[in-house]
């Protein structure tokens, strides 16, 4: 297989996902060649900081807002056939803003392989290819548990999947099986690691040996239910340790503060923390929303869920993959919320034997080394570069 010197990773910020998908990428391509050169680019912050922006905005306010709207839109755009007008219309749309600095890149730096964490990209860069002015490997990688059907192009070369459920979905969308290599959503190499709890209790001024819960609250739309749990736990029966981290919810944090005096648990508040992988092997169990990256990250520590009311569309399809395989709990109402994580801290068998059943998942996640995949589409892009003809650039808008 071929060597990798030069990828090029299209991303997007809606969401900390898409990015934290792209950075595991990079680090693991370090991990097998230190000199290659892995390049990030968010997509729509590069070809529109402006429209960045917009689109954003109505991403996040949709969610935190109307997400029931938010799963309305998800829900019908994924009846979008791949090879309709509509479809092949979005992703030409996508190329006209875009396409002449991504065509710019692509002459300049001749990456191996371009891999694609967010579909909007894939879309333009499989148009380039179908008009025969770039012939690069695309690749893209889906980072839910679910397809979308605005993941799919024609053009794409190969898709990594997170688990094998979501290459037989691909496959009856009519994705050649050929085409599908089961990765797992990549995580960066902190989760990859093997870590004592005991010793980051003690570094962390924890007990060794009482319940510890994490919560992560950063996520949009949780605040209430996140502040309503902190006050049940603040004051919860039986000993308990407490672990907050609420990102860059900076509301979230100040409320959180006022919400946990008072309490006689051991309890830790953090904002944004770069060791989020050692937080998480402290904790028995997690308590967050259901989006790819950070189900697949708990699944790596082998930590056990409990996912947060979930937003319809792909978080709602995360949380049932993880709930089917015996991993996670799902809390619709603040009420469920309570008593599930009741439950999770007055008797560790069920912990235990949730843990059981994450080895066994993670065993399934990966039946394809992701290095391997990404030298498989580089290989690819070798035979190409002496067979096949590149038309010349024409202006375009």
């Amino acid at each position: 297989m071929a060597d990798l010197s030069q990828v090029l990773v299209l991303s997007a910020s809606f969401g900390e996902g898409h990015r934290q998908a792209s950075q595991a990428i990079r680090e693991e391509i370090l991990v097998h060649y230190p000199d290659a050169q892995v390049d990030i680019l968010d997509y729509i912050q590069t070809i529109n900081r402006a429209w960045n922006r917009v689109a954003q905005f109505f991403y996040i306010q949709g969610i935190k807002r109307t997400p029931g709207v938010y799963g309305f839109f998800y829900h019908h755009f994924n009846k979008i056939p791949m090879d309709s007008a509509l479809s092949r219309g979005v992703s030409r749309l996508g190329l006209i803003v875009g396409g002449n600095k991504l065509l710019t890149y692509l002459e300049r730096k001749r990456p191996q392989v371009v891999v694609h964490t967010f579909p909007t990209s894939a879309g333009a860069h499989g148009t380039l290819k179908e008009d025969g002015l770039d012939a690069t490997p695309s690749v893209t990688l889906i980072t839910d548990y679910a397809p979308h059907r605005q993941w799919l192009h024609r053009a794409t070369d190969m898709y990594f999947v997170a688990a094998p459920k979501v290459r037989e979905e691909l496959v009856r969308e009519g994705v050649p099986r050929e085409k599908i290599r089961v990765t797992g959503i990549p995580v960066r190499q902190r989760f990859r690691q093997t870590y004592d709890p005991v010793a980051i209790r003690a570094k962390l001024g924890l007990a060794p040996d009482v319940p510890t819960v994490l919560v992560l609250g950063g996520a949009f739309g949780v605040s209430l239910q996140i502040v309503a749990l902190a006050e049940y736990l603040a004051h919860f029966s039986d000993p308990v340790q407490l672990i907050f981290v609420t990102g860059r919810n900076h509301r979230l944090f100040e409320q959180l503060e006022r919400a946990l005096r008072g309490t006689e648990h051991p309890t830790l508040l953090f904002g944004f923390v770069e060791e989020i992988a050692e937080i998480m092997a402290a904790a028995d169990f997690l308590v967050t929303k259901s989006g790819g990256l950070t189900t697949t990250e708990a699944v790596a520590m082998e930590r056990p869920l409990l996912l947060l009311k979930p937003i319809p569309g792909q978080e709602k399809a995360n949380a049932d993959f993880f709930v089917e395989k015996g991993v996670a709990h799902v809390a619709e109402t603040l009420e469920e919320l309570k008593a599930l994580s009741a439950m999770l801290l007055k008797y560790p068998q069920v912990l235990e034997e949730m843990r059981r059943r994450i080895v066994l998942l993670k065993r399934e996640l990966a039946e394809v080394p992701l290095i391997d995949a990404l030298r498989e589409a580089a290989d690819l892009g070798e035979v190409r570069r002496t067979t096949t003809k590149v038309k010349r650039r024409t202006s375009r808008a």
